[in-house]
């Protein structure tokens, strides 16, 4: 066993020792990841995922000769124009995050080189998960999918077809993405983001509240392909909303119906206060739009040849049904309130005119003398 053991140790410090020269770190496998990663940062800028220098990706370095986790790690610098970046702006380094190879400076007025601030949650994500790529997207759509309910840890949707394109699922899955919430530095996420991972084996996406989204695949294909998913998914989350559906339900029925149901959790309104509390404990969030009826909803004759006359028949039936209510009692002081208002302006015109009429009559009157 000792033998053995010894045997694996020697062969592993041979490993190490072979990856980490100068002659491979200069070969053509970290070159052609690095020139990946630059065209991938071009392709994503274009699609608003890293554009003011947010955003980050970095891919292991492929070679079927050496243990997945084991393999060398390229990734994307920090604070630069993503879409102008070269292959030799790269960053290389060892499986456990030392620094093998990093990029020269530059001229003014281009920043003094630096690691991706996501460094420490790529790590996370190749050690929990062995993945091959991680992406880090700004795209508009991962940042506001998670502010479509403030009080929500996770992202739902199901039967849409490009639920396909994510790892493990298929049309008929229930699609779950956790959230976690933002920190001013992005270091600060690695523990939330490491919690999230564990708490939901079947991903291979963590969203960030009002930020983004960290993806990861075994290979850069399979990264880059479920990163073009999540986006299509969240941007038609964003616009069954917009249309007052819920996505997260296989019919994509309306979110609010009669009884104030909203996606999956069923509140309970009050009609007289318009507040929303629901049976989980969640607080809901109501979006709503109101209009006068005269003009928009209905035409202006709607009030009087419809509102009117259905009130005159039915207040005579509602008051005596409702008379002795705290309710009803409220709206009769309140309309009796309205109607003094009412009279007591009334009768302060009544004698303005009054008083114009009597001023203007003594005017004519001397006029006339």
């Amino acid at each position: 066993m000792a033998t053995a053991l010894a045997a694996a140790s020697a062969i592993n410090g041979a490993l190490k020792t072979a990856i980490t020269s100068q002659a491979y770190l200069e070969g053509i496998k970290v070159k052609e990841t690095k020139t990946l990663i630059a065209d991938l940062c071009r392709q994503f800028y274009h699609l608003g995922w890293v554009s003011g220098t947010g955003g980050s990706i970095t891919i292991k370095v492929h070679d079927d000769s050496i243990p997945k986790s084991e393999q060398l790690i390229v990734m994307s610098p920090s604070g630069v124009q993503k879409e102008r970046m070269m292959e030799e702006d790269m960053y290389v380094m060892t499986s456990d995050g030392t620094v093998l190879s990093e990029p020269l400076a530059k001229p003014w007025p281009n920043k003094p080189p630096k690691c991706s601030d996501c460094g420490p949650l790529f790590l996370k994500a190749y050690e929990m998960r062995n993945a091959g790529a991680v992406i880090h997207s700004h795209g508009m759509e991962s940042c506001l999918v998670t502010m479509l309910n403030p009080s929500s840890k996770e992202f739902r949707i199901t039967h849409m077809e490009m639920i396909k394109g994510i790892q493990g699922h298929g049309y008929y899955d229930e699609l779950v993405v956790p959230i976690i919430e933002n920190t001013a530095h992005e270091r600060e996420l690695t523990e939330s983001l490491a919690e999230a991972i564990k708490a939901y084996p079947k991903t291979t996406a963590v969203l960030v509240r009002n930020h983004g989204i960290y993806v990861w695949g075994d290979s850069w294909i399979s990264s880059k392909t479920q990163s073009e998913c999540y986006h299509y998914l969240f941007d038609a989350a964003i616009k069954l909303h917009q249309l007052g559906l819920d996505w997260s339900t296989p019919s994509h029925g309306p979110i609010c119906g009669l009884n104030g149901v909203q996606g999956r959790h069923i509140s309970q309104v009050s009609a007289k206060a318009g507040a929303i509390s629901s049976i989980d404990g969640i607080e809901k969030f109501r979006s709503c739009i109101v209009l006068d009826i005269e003009g928009t909803t209905t035409p202006i004759s709607f009030v009087a040849d419809v509102l009117f006359p259905y009130a005159r028949d039915n207040v005579g039936k509602h008051l005596e049904l409702t008379y002795d209510t705290a309710e009803t009692q409220a709206d009769i002081k309140l309309l009796r309130a309205q109607v003094s208002l009412a009279f007591n302006k009334a009768f302060q015109i009544c004698i303005l005119e009054r008083l114009c009429c009597e001023i203007t009559d003594k005017q004519f009157s001397m006029r006339a003398k």
